[in-house]
């Protein structure tokens, strides 16, 4: 029973910001994706654009030295042992760029997520303000990103190890039996664990708790909707990848043509590929980054209005602040 002026649970259909105050349906997480890059495009799409091309621009600086060879330009040419040398240390130089790039992305990623939750109540925050809010969970969420890089790759070397030991007994058949099933057992783990662990860096920035008591909450906000995420994660997922690869394939096509029309000079020619294809990933990351974090925190709500009557909590907040 409701009282005078009270709306039972599931009812609240307030909508200032950018999705109806209510439990979401599939289509309102992909409404509301767009619909929280277009509320506040400078933090969603200028602050993943800055983030996302300096760290491009670091990871393609290594890169130049391999596009460069004419090993690489001319498949004829044979490689020479200076080349050798100089492929190698580009390759070994991808190590720090590619993990001070997993680091901002991580951060750029608690950002955004901040700034879709702000705009659910129709608040634009400035890329200032995200900064000011965020910059106490930089270090949570850099815990947490190397507590999910290190866990990963032990978690799959265990599993994989038995499979791994019999093939160096020279055991084929029970090596290959034991890899393929093991594989197929890890791969089910990961995708559970990765479901399931979803709402952590949420959690991190947005309720400010710490690594451990996001894990347990994630797990908790989960429950009783695995298959419901990981079908929307799944779905975003696909739709990210189609729409960055169509924006980055006409950029790697420009970075072909430039080898073939350059081949007189190979190093011109390397640096252009290289810059065609980290141009083409930025763009494509730039739209697929955002949209990610905003379907990622649409769960999150979500599931707060489903178990916890956030939509009530937040409809009286909007009224407050109307009064």
């Amino acid at each position: 029973m409701t009282g005078p002026g009270q709306q039972p649970y599931g009812s609240v259909l307030t909508r200032r910001g950018i999705i109806a105050l209510k439990p979401l349906g599939f289509g309102d997480f992909f409404d509301g994706g767009f619909r929280a890059i277009r509320h506040n495009p400078r933090a969603m799409i200028g602050l993943s654009a800055l983030v996302l091309a300096v760290t491009n621009i670091l990871v393609a600086l290594p890169l130049v030295g391999i596009f460069t060879t004419s090993a690489f330009t001319d498949p004829a040419a044979e490689l020479t042992e200076d080349q050798a040398v100089a492929i190698g240390g580009s390759l070994l130089a991808l190590i720090p760029t590619g993990f001070l790039q997993s680091i901002a992305v991580i951060v750029l990623t608690g950002m955004l997520i901040l700034s879709v939750t702000q705009s659910v109540v129709d608040r634009k925050l400035t890329v200032g303000q995200l900064w000011r809010r965020a910059r106490g969970r930089v270090w949570p969420l850099i815990g947490w990103s190397l507590l999910q890089s290190v866990g990963g790759s032990l978690v799959i070397a265990l599993a994989l190890a038995p499979g791994i030991v019999l093939l160096v007994l020279r055991e084929w058949a029970g090596g290959a039996v034991a890899l393929v099933v093991l594989g197929l057992g890890v791969t089910a783990l990961v995708i559970w664990l990765g479901v399931v662990l979803t709402f952590v860096p949420v959690l991190i920035v947005v309720e400010r708790l710490g690594i451990i008591a996001s894990i347990k909450r994630s797990f908790a906000l989960v429950k009783g909707a695995f298959w419901r995420t990981l079908l929307v994660l799944l779905l975003t997922l696909i739709l990210t990848s189609v729409v960055s690869q169509l924006l980055a394939t006409p950029f790697a096509i420009a970075g072909g043509l430039g080898l073939a029309l350059l081949e007189s000079n190979p190093v011109l020619a390397g640096a252009i590929y290289a810059g065609s294809v980290s141009l083409g990933t930025t763009v494509g990351l730039v739209l697929a980054v955002p949209f990610l974090a905003a379907v990622i925190a649409l769960l999150y709500v979500d599931r707060r209005i489903r178990t916890e009557g956030l939509d009530v909590a937040l409809a009286r907040t909007l009224e407050d602040e109307q009064a």
